[in-house]
């Protein structure tokens, strides 16, 4: 269910933790390298952190009822815009996909080369 948040594995709860470790070092840094003060960091991290959750309350609960309008926009069809929510393992789809086209691509160039040499003979 969107909006609220479960850490159910071991592999999540590690990439969280690494996201916070990551974004520990980089408030030290931009404090030790004297880009930003300390209250400055504090600031942007309140500021991202409830832009972010703006933005994420808006794009999983307001905007997801206008996602087929949008999506039907003949320039979203010029940009070839597509929705990728109803597929559950999308990595695993373009894979499987880009697999199929390429042995497919294999097999016709192979039954061209084929008939290239059977035409010359």
């Amino acid at each position: 269910m969107p909006g609220i948040p479960r850490i159910r594995s071991l592999r999540n709860r590690f990439l969280v933790f690494s996201q916070l470790i990551v974004a520990a070092l980089v408030v030290y840094s931009r404090v030790y390298l004297h880009y930003h003060t300390m209250a400055q960091v504090v600031a942007g991290a309140f500021v991202g952190t409830a832009l972010g959750g703006v933005w994420y309350y808006f794009a999983n609960y307001y905007f997801t009822k206008y996602v087929p309008f949008i999506i039907e926009h003949p320039f979203e069809k010029y940009l070839f815009i597509r929705d990728y929510a109803p597929i559950p393992h999308l990595i695993h789809f373009q894979y499987e996909n880009e697999y199929a086209e390429a042995k497919r691509w294999r097999e016709r160039r192979m039954n061209y080369t084929k008939d290239q040499v059977s035409s010359s003979e």
